[in-house]
């Protein structure tokens, strides 16, 4: 974080941000989705982790399936909403909100291997486990920048400013707390709740992406 903050990241880029999302029926019907049922500051990090995620596919050379990561990312926090949030009785936000995806895009008209693919993503999106699909792995460490600023020496500056132009992060912050905070006080033993008490407070809200941005 420190370094991020300090540096202009990579001086070299050829990390193009105008990437348009994948111009599909079921991106589409998933996008239509996401929009009814997040908030704007979740719609936006949830579009920030696909970019994120496309952008680091390319710097690493990785192969990934690009509307399996954008529905991936679009879904990822399906359950941190009023619309799909689980109750108490739910063990992890992020595993229920694998059944939505799985659930929704079979009714999409998905078949089931694609549906399971990105139920797996979405489910092991807060874990530290290798998956072996790509997109797994491109939805984890978008979503871990976009919170708290993991990789964020990765990316020059100006990619960041870029994509954080395209896809604000007002207000996002103290969304995302409140979230997490909500899932800490209903869900004690979930890795939400553990990293909430572990300090994701701190790096949520000294995230260098908003400095970069500036």
């Amino acid at each position: 974080m420190i370094r991020a903050r300090l540096t202009d990241g990579p001086r070299a880029s050829g990390l193009l941000t105008d990437r348009e999302p994948p111009d599909t029926a079921l991106a589409r019907d998933v996008l239509e989705l996401a929009t009814s049922s997040y908030s704007d500051p979740l719609l936006g990090h949830c579009l920030r982790t696909w970019l994120w995620g496309e952008l680091f596919a390319a710097r690493d050379g990785i192969l990934a399936d690009s509307e399996l990561l954008y529905i991936s990312a679009l879904m990822h926090d399906i359950a941190l909403t009023d619309r799909f949030r689980p109750d108490a009785s739910a063990g992890c936000f992020a595993v229920h909100g694998a059944d939505v995806a799985r659930t929704t895009l079979v009714s999409l008209g998905a078949d089931s291997s694609y549906a399971e693919t990105v139920a797996e993503a979405i489910a092991l999106h807060m874990d530290i486990r290798s998956s072996a699909q790509p997109e797994a792995g491109l939805l984890h460490a978008g979503a871990h920048l976009d919170v708290a600023g993991t990789r964020a020496v990765d990316l020059p500056r100006q990619t960041i400013r870029e994509v954080v132009t395209r896809y604000p992060r007002t207000d996002f912050p103290t969304c995302f707390a409140t979230a997490m905070r909500r899932e800490a006080s209903e869900r004690p033993n979930s890795r939400a709740a553990i990293l909430w008490r572990l300090g994701m407070r701190l790096p949520l809200n000294h995230n260098p992406l908003d400095r970069s941005a500036t």
